[in-house]
């Protein structure tokens, strides 16, 4: 259930196993936080602790494995990140997230401002008390990837229903044998739950609790202009990336946004944001503005995998879907496929929620 970007590299990988698989996506491919997404690839200073770092690195160096596989055609821009902190305390903080990360072999290292510079000669970055380049770190267009992956599932055998909504689950005796869709009762053997933010409900329909919390992400999309920024920019205050159409997409921020205001001022007020380091946007004009509710569990970290009390369903469910998607599919096709529990995966089932369970390390 769900063609974002994680349904669609699920359904992708179960189908090239030879897997009879049905998608069912209740708008269009990619339309939830999906085409909401900033769309950044990458294992850098968040993804903490190292279980959830090296789970991260697995899904930046698959894109390398899908995008050969999908001969070329996804368009994925690997051109490192920088970072950099004007406050005091939050200088010391990526001081240490660097070093942390060296120790865990990332490619990253502290930059002065000459650095800086040379790298990204349209950027005005003000006051620079610590900075650094992350060597290893992309992005790629999230909507003309997963249409990629939904074009290939359907190609090796996959049915597609959409638009198509799931209403309830057939369960007897404590087992999966259908689901009811506005488009009828359709038999299955194992449901893969990849709905986003949907996920709390369709996970209700078979007793389980996934405890999410609300993340919502503004953006603001310029027309496409001349290239302006070459890497993915983590300024103070503001994000900006550039895409391969020459558009620029830039926020304030990864955090909880209360507002829900996406009118046209509110696009200029976010790009007003992004002049402070990079005055030529201010020679571009906005696009759009997009709302995002990333799909967040609880603790930030992914829920993944089978439950106890629902054996045939499967959770999927994660922020940071961008970066994990080809590992993820690739892990699940083989859980489900195969029987069996990975090892990489331990660490985000569902069941640490549960009172008494032992907490991630």
């Amino acid at each position: 259930v769900g063609s974002g970007i994680i349904g669609s590299s699920i359904a992708y990988h179960m189908s090239r196993r030879g897997a009879e698989v049905i998608l069912f996506e209740k708008t269009r491919p990619a339309a939830g936080a999906t085409e909401n997404s900033f769309a950044w690839i990458n294992a850098t200073f968040v993804k903490r602790p190292y279980h959830y770092h090296r789970l991260n690195r697995l899904g930046s160096e698959g894109w390398l494995h899908l995008d050969r596989e999908m001969s070329g055609t996804l368009n994925l821009q690997w051109t490192g990140g920088v970072v950099w902190c004007d406050d005091p305390e939050k200088a010391r903080e990526l001081e240490r997230q660097v070093e942390c990360h060296q120790a865990w072999g990332y490619p990253t290292h502290i930059i002065q401002r000459e650095e800086l510079m040379s790298l990204e000669e349209h950027i005005v970055p003000g006051p620079i008390l610590a900075a650094a380049y992350c060597e290893y770190e992309g992005s790629v267009d999230p909507v003309h990837a997963t249409q990629i992956l939904v074009t290939q599932a359907r190609e090796n055998g996959a049915r597609f229903e959409c638009p198509c909504t799931v209403l309830g689950l057939d369960i007897r005796s404590g087992r999966l044998h259908g689901v009811k869709t506005t488009l009828g009762d359709v038999e299955v053997d194992t449901l893969v739950v990849a709905a986003g933010v949907d996920t709390p409900r369709l996970g209700a329909m078979a007793g389980l609790q996934v405890p999410m919390k609300n993340s919502r992400g503004l953006l603001a999309h310029t027309i496409p202009t001349s290239p302006l920024v070459k890497h993915v920019v983590h300024a103070p205050g503001a994000i900006i990336n550039q895409g391969q159409d020459g558009r620029i997409v830039t926020g304030i921020g990864f955090e909880d946004i209360p507002s829900t205001d996406t009118s046209p001022e509110q696009g200029e007020r976010i790009l007003d944001q992004a002049a402070r380091f990079l005055p030529a946007i201010k020679e571009t004009e906005l696009e759009r503005v997009t709302l995002g509710w990333r799909p967040t569990p609880l603790d930030g970290h992914p829920i993944v995998g089978f439950h106890d009390q629902a054996p045939d369903i499967y959770l999927a469910v994660m922020h940071s879907g961008v970066t994990l998607a080809p590992i993820i599919g690739q892990l699940t096709t083989l859980e489900i496929l195969d029987n069996v529990r990975v090892e990489l995966l331990q660490d985000y089932c569902l069941s640490r929620f549960e009172k008494g369970a032992s907490p991630t390390h």
